[in-house]
């Protein structure tokens, strides 16, 4: 087992903190510099679309870049508000299109470590919490990014995300194939700066952030006990 803090703060956890403010702040600034970079990329690309005699091929490669490079800036916008500005947990979103979304999301560095994700969502059915739909994604992602590491170098690795309908609740697992958890470490997984991997390979924090975003949404985040692998069960209030 690697480092293990739990109780209060010490000097390693007061440097980590640290550490995390000046990136935090350093990460603002960035994201600004992207923003602006993106503001140009998508601007061409709708310059470009209006270029006569465009070929189908190419016009259409400029629509999806036009669609993405929307995409990231928004999701930039999500971060910096969330860094800054008290977020609201009190609209509806709609927990499907997170899952779906999260999903793909992390689908390229998925299928980079030779792992698969599979994600068993009914196309029926409402699916709408109340939650920030960004506070709710970064859950999702962290789920899906702690899968991956218990996932490194096995082969044949899979995660699942399952989302049901249950009363008053909206209910997603996301579960893999892994070594699972020891019950020693169980009872401490969701601990700041907790980790059962190497200290530069993880910060520990991962999970009790998804926790905490739920736990503001109003919901619930538990590790459900299983023989093989891992499951972490989201469950939040339905919307009416």
């Amino acid at each position: 087992m690697s480092n293990q803090f739990a109780g209060t703060p010490g000097a390693t956890d007061l440097l980590t903190l640290n550490r995390a403010a000046t990136v935090a702040r350093l990460l603002a600034g960035v994201a600004h510099e992207v923003n602006n970079a993106l503001q140009v990329i998508g601007g061409t690309a709708e310059l470009l679309q209006i270029t006569p005699g465009l070929p189908a091929s190419v016009a259409e490669g400029l629509q999806r870049i036009a669609v993405q490079n929307a995409r990231a800036a928004t999701a930039l916008q999500e971060v910096l508000l969330f860094a800054r500005q008290k977020i609201d947990v009190t609209v509806t979103t709609n927990l499907r299109e997170v899952a779906n979304r999260s999903a793909a999301l992390r689908a390229f560095a998925i299928g980079r470590a030779r792992l698969t994700i599979a994600v068993d969502v009914p196309t029926s059915g409402r699916f709408l919490v109340k939650g920030n739909d960004g506070l709710l994604q970064l859950a999702v992602l962290n789920l899906i990014v702690n899968a991956e590491q218990a996932l490194a170098g096995q082969n044949g690795g899979a995660i699942r995300l399952q989302l049901e309908e249950a009363p008053g609740y909206v209910v997603l697992r996301v579960s893999d194939n892994g070594p699972g958890v020891e019950g020693a470490a169980a009872e401490q997984l969701f601990d700041s700066f907790f980790t059962t991997r190497p200290r530069e390979e993880a910060s520990g924090l991962g999970l009790s952030a998804a926790r905490l975003a739920v736990e503001q949404c109003g919901g619930t985040l538990t590790l459900l006990t299983r023989e093989a692998g891992a499951c972490f069960e989201m469950r939040l209030p339905a919307a009416s």
